[in-house]
């Protein structure tokens, strides 16, 4: 089937308009890092240690941290609901994970990205517009970290 231009066009712009745009996040990780979103390309992952779908994914999260090479950054988003910073810590210290991650106890922070559910993948630009944002990390989120990636 052929598409016209102008329906083409339609499609982008109507994307582009609902593209949503966050304000910068400010704060702080469990080992009371400084982490800021401004001016940098940011790859979310919100999760909880009861969510299993979160748990599978772990490896892939710490693979992309690995593979940043300062073309983005990761950060991990801890919900915080019906969990404890102690448990959390235990969990990444347990797993050798080294990713940022943050704990998001009064939910500021999954209110302010508009997450819903477990696990969310939100990839934005480094003006806080969303590139990406899926349930799953999926081969469309791999190629787009892909494309970030900095020096090797």
């Amino acid at each position: 089937m052929k598409r016209s231009p102008l329906l083409l066009l339609i499609t982008l712009l109507s994307c582009s308009l609902m593209a949503k745009e966050y304000a910068p996040l400010s704060t702080q990780t469990l080992d009371s890092q400084p982490v800021n979103s401004q001016g940098k390309v940011t790859y979310l992952k919100f999760w909880a240690t009861w969510c299993s779908y979160c748990i599978e994914e772990m490896p892939l999260l710490e693979r992309s941290y690995e593979q940043a090479n300062g073309g983005y950054q990761v950060i991990a988003v801890n919900i915080g609901f019906n969990q404890s910073e102690r448990g959390v810590r235990a969990f990444l210290n347990k797993h050798q994970y080294q990713f940022p991650t943050i704990f998001d106890a009064s939910g500021e922070i999954t209110q302010q990205f508009k997450v819903l559910g477990t696990p969310q993948h939100i990839l934005i630009d480094e003006h806080g517009q969303e590139i990406y944002r899926s349930a799953l990390f999926t081969d469309e989120l791999k190629t787009l970290l892909e494309t970030y990636q900095g020096g090797n």
